[in-house]
């Protein structure tokens, strides 16, 4: 399958608005439905491996670790698991590309701690880890960290964080914090972050622990900066974490996985060319966004996602072509209905995306 291999195969042109949200432009009539299936995936080569090029290289926080700033982001799906030398391939083409950041993390019974060391093996000395401390099988925090110690052969983690909702004093992982910043005192763990949903997720821990990164949501559609419907209104969150030394980590740039599909066949219906690659304007526009991101990680499942994202830092600058169909993408997302959201992905409703012309202008 061509660009996202795993493309709604479908895709339904109607008439009026139903339980999809729809956008209405002259002479048609663009429709969304989210579609998350592991069977649209396909590991065929259809893209050619792209040269060598330049990634830019940033300092997370003041901590002497230095990432390329585009990351790979391990997320996948229980099933594609078995598919071990095509998940090892797209790993070391990573790395052969420029890639050196590797976020790893374990989710939803998906295991990818022991994979994904089996992969980096050979070039773990030269990778910048990113892991999350999460409990599972009843371990306490200390055996949760030794064993990502001894799973990937490592004195140290390069990056390691907690997850939103270890927010406040009355949280019963809150503790956990201080055990964060004693490995990195100890010179286990280089820099200590959390990813949040919500700015006010931050508002105790940052001024109590520092923070050397925060991992935010951001995409040309929706994020958690966005406040209301004037291009003024950005929450101050980016401009305070860079002042305070925070580096900003973005996930979620290619859209949440529900939607990556749709808005992908959306653009091909908008894009008169059919020259315009959306997942590289999406990933433009996130590089060249008020947020300036030091490291941003999508998730990489296949060799073709690879091979077409990578391309967008390469050649970061974002073309007019490209901004115009984010413009009108944008404009189909904002009117999605909440229902095509599943219930962990719900808080992205309250950070739509303007589609007023003076936001356009201004952050498009």
């Amino acid at each position: 399958m061509k660009r996202r291999s795993f493309l709604c195969k479908s895709f339904i042109a109607a008439a009026a608005m139903g339980a999809t949200g729809c956008s209405v432009f002259p002479g048609k009539k663009i429709m969304l439905q989210k579609r998350f299936d592991a069977s649209d995936y396909s590991f065929d080569v259809t893209r050619e491996r792209p040269r060598v090029g330049t990634i830019e290289e940033r300092e997370i926080g003041k901590t002497g670790v230095k990432v390329r700033t585009f990351g790979f982001g391990a997320h996948m799906q229980r099933d594609l698991v078995s598919f071990e030398e095509e998940r090892q391939k797209v790993i070391r083409e990573s790395f052969d590309l420029g890639m050196n950041t590797y976020d790893i993390y374990d989710h939803w019974g998906v295991e990818q701690f022991e994979p994904m060391s089996r992969h980096l093996a050979p070039m773990m000395k030269d990778v910048v880890l990113s892991l999350n401390l999460h409990l599972r099988d009843g371990r306490t925090p200390e055996q949760e960290f030794e064993r990502a110690l001894r799973l990937f052969k490592r004195d140290h983690i390069d990056m390691y964080r907690l997850n939103a909702r270890v927010t406040s004093p009355e949280s019963d992982r809150w503790p956990h914090w201080e055990k964060l910043f004693k490995w990195k005192e100890q010179g286990k763990i280089r820099a200590v972050g959390m990813s949040i949903h919500y700015p006010e997720e931050l508002d105790t821990v940052i001024k109590t622990y520092p923070l050397d990164y925060v991992i935010i949501p951001y995409n040309f559609y929706h994020n958690l900066l966005w406040t209301g419907d004037t291009a003024g209104d950005y929450d101050p969150l980016a401009k305070q974490l860079k002042d305070k030394g925070i580096s900003i980590v973005v996930m979620k740039a290619l859209a949440t996985d529900w939607f990556v599909a749709p808005m992908i066949e959306a653009g091909k219906q908008l894009d008169e060319t059919g020259e315009i690659s959306l997942p590289q304007a999406m990933l433009r526009w996130v590089i060249n966004s008020p947020v300036d991101p030091d490291l941003t990680i999508p998730g990489i499942m296949t060799l073709d996602h690879l091979y077409e994202d990578v391309q967008a830092y390469y050649n970061p600058a974002i073309a007019p072509e490209e901004q115009e169909l984010l413009k009108k993408l944008k404009r189909i997302a904002r009117i999605q209905s909440a229902s095509l959201l599943p219930d962990h992905y719900q808080f992205l409703n309250r950070h739509w995306i303007t589609d007023s012309p003076e936001s356009e202008e201004n952050y498009v």
